[in-house]
């Protein structure tokens, strides 16, 4: 066969083996794919119940010195604290003070720490074993609440804490508090409230829990990005 005749059936042959060793990559990586996809599609109810306990971060609760009770959620935050320390599990509890918003400066509507404080006396906590943490302007995060909340046990030490807030705020609160409570002896522990409109198994079932777990795992990204 002549020279010019073998290079190109060479070259045709080539090209050939080309394209088919292409069409195969094509049709096994089609094939995981959809692999893949159905997976994950099978599992995708397991993925997002993991997804929403990925956002818990608690023990049960222990016998500490005091509670400290995070802003946010009245009905259930409030409630849980008071229920505590009726157990026994606490001689305190704590609140830092949250900012005051214009309609609250305006005497329309009261401001949040009051209420939760109002909450814990009706649930038969005493005005007494209750504190109120002051914060220039008031908190407005869980990252002012641990900073008021140390500065605070400067003056009333406790060796031991029992942080209350929602299930899915544990992991991010917990987070905030070990920054800011980095090179202290202080236990800090944190008792995961239930929410009574979604569980954490079902989450993307109700409004509530989809905008809850949503809004966690976005401030979660804004914090390790920030701080």
């Amino acid at each position: 066969m002549p020279r010019g005749l073998a290079d190109t059936h060479r070259n045709r042959r080539n090209a050939t083996l080309k394209i088919m060793r292409t069409r195969r990559r094509l049709i096994i990586g089609s094939a995981v794919f959809l692999v893949l996809a159905l997976a994950l599609w099978l599992a995708r109810w397991r993925i997002l119940a993991a997804a929403g306990h990925l956002l818990v971060d608690a023990e049960p609760a222990k016998r500490a010195d005091l509670i400290f009770l995070l802003n946010g959620d009245l009905d259930t935050r409030p409630g849980a604290a008071a229920a505590l320390w009726k157990q026994g599990l606490a001689p305190r509890i704590a609140i830092a003070r949250a900012e005051s918003s214009r309609a609250v400066q305006m005497g329309l509507v009261p401001n949040i720490t009051d209420l939760a404080l109002e909450m814990l006396r009706r649930d038969g906590v005493p005005r007494e074993a209750i504190h109120e943490i002051p914060f220039p302007d008031g908190v407005t995060s869980t990252r002012d609440e641990a900073k008021a909340f140390r500065t605070w046990l400067r003056g009333n030490p406790a060796s031991s804490v029992l942080v209350v807030t929602n299930a899915i705020h544990t992991r991010r609160a917990r987070w905030i508090f070990r920054r800011e409570f980095r090179g202290s002896d202080i236990r800090i522990s944190f008792f995961a409230v239930p929410d009574r409109r979604y569980s954490v198994d079902r989450w993307w079932e109700n409004e509530h829990g989809f905008l809850g777990v949503y809004n966690e795992y976005l401030k979660l990204v804004y914090y390790w990005l920030r701080y």
